[in-house]
């Protein structure tokens, strides 16, 4: 549910009053007490448990809508992550804001984005909050780095080191200093194209920068869906970062890429995804004789039933082994299993239980939403019993 609030103009005296403009607020409130387990791995890691409140995909959004005349509108979209767990947290802060301009030709929009490459597998996931404990983000977008999450632009992943960038794995992000453009519904086909600006280049000639494409084709009142959707990072030098498998060092440029193909089909209340990913790590100016280039690909099936009382999901995940310009990465997959119940309070509410888990081959480090840390081999699963409150 939405609620309508009124922005105040502030004016002095010898100044009119400007006009009042609507303002949408709405938004979700999700927390929930989890416990995380991590195993010991291959390594000198320790096993290790966690007991913690988590509140996984929470926000405040505020919209605004301006209709200019000729079946244009100029859009105000601003979102705030909150974390109602941590009094020490930086909180609310950005996450998917943007200004721009709507009409019969499409959008064009500015600021911060979840690229579409990230919105293909998110969507899809029967899991609440693909980000959270169990979801799908968990094997796809990540090739095993032991990176959770890591934005653009924030800490490690676009932040520069001795020139250029510190490294980023993972094709699940907020883009800043972005522009894209979103396609009108051509009878069920709809596309969009984001871009980074040059905003992170540097003097050295380091250009680091996302392009992400996906187009997705749902025929209104059809049961299926077919999407493709394809990113690159140009000088982002992913094979870098510390962890992964194989990783480069050195380097005077890269290109990292993601392909991903998705579908699926709703039977009554019965709901199958399913989608394939390759991820590809290019080094250029390593080295003769080392490690330049490392690929890795995952499948994922998901199902979902609606029940009156809400709904059941659960997913499987498959990373295969990695491979690198000398041969195969061995032992370097995982597989990840995720089953959740979400019972519906009320229209504004409902209580979750979500069970995920991880079986981490002996030189891989994919992760655990909610679970501490993980070393090449560990096992990582998380126990969720969450409420959540959208308005």
């Amino acid at each position: 549910m939405k609620k309508s609030l009124i922005a105040l103009a502030v004016a002095s005296a010898f100044v009119a009053p400007a006009a009042m403009a609507e303002v949408t607020l709405s938004g979700a409130i999700n927390l929930g007490i989890e416990i995380g387990k991590t195993g010991a791995g291959t390594s000198s890691g320790q096993s290790l448990t966690q007991t913690h409140l988590n509140s996984n995909y929470s926000h405040i959004d505020l919209e605004s809508v301006d209709d200019i005349g000729g079946g244009n509108k100029v859009l105000f979209h601003y979102q705030m992550q909150v974390q109602t767990e941590n009094a020490t947290a930086l909180t609310p802060f950005n996450r998917d804001s943007y200004l721009g301009i709507q009409g019969g030709w499409g959008a064009f929009k500015m600021g911060t984005n979840e690229n579409v490459y990230e919105r293909m597998m998110y969507t899809a996931d029967p899991i609440d909050g693909a980000l959270g404990p169990g979801g799908n983000l968990n094997i796809l977008g990540t090739p095993g780095g032991n990176v959770i999450f890591d934005p653009f632009g924030q800490s490690g992943c676009g932040a520069l080191v001795a020139g250029k960038s510190a490294g980023c794995t993972g094709f699940y992000r907020r883009a800043d200093q972005e522009i894209w453009y979103e396609s009108p519904n051509f009878s069920g086909f709809t596309f969009e194209v984001d871009q980074t600006l040059a905003a992170y280049k540097t003097a050295a000639g380091i250009n680091p920068s996302i392009t992400s494409l996906g187009g997705k084709f749902q025929p209104e009142g059809a049961p299926f869906y077919v999407d493709l959707s394809y990113e690159k990072h140009k000088d982002m030098f992913g094979a870098n970062t510390a962890g992964l498998v194989g990783g480069a060092t050195g380097g005077t440029s890269s290109s990292d890429t993601g392909v991903q193909i998705g579908a699926g089909y709703m039977i009554g209340d019965l709901g199958l995804h399913a989608r394939f990913e390759t991820l590809k790590y290019t080094t250029d100016g390593v080295a003769a004789g080392g490690i330049d280039e490392y690929k890795r690909n995952a499948e994922w099936i998901g199902v979902k039933y609606n029940l009156p009382s809400g709904y059941v999901g659960g997913e499987i995940g498959i990373a295969q082994n990695g491979k690198n310009n000398i041969g195969t990465v061995n032992d370097s997959g995982a597989r990840m299993f995720a089953i959740g119940y979400f019972h519906n309070l009320s229209k504004q509410s409902q209580l979750q239980f979500i069970y995920g888990r991880t079986d981490n081959e002996a030189n891989a480090t994919y992760g655990q939403a909610g679970a501490p840390g993980v070393t090449p081999g560990a096992d990582a699963q998380v126990f969720h019993v969450g409420l959540k409150h959208t308005y």
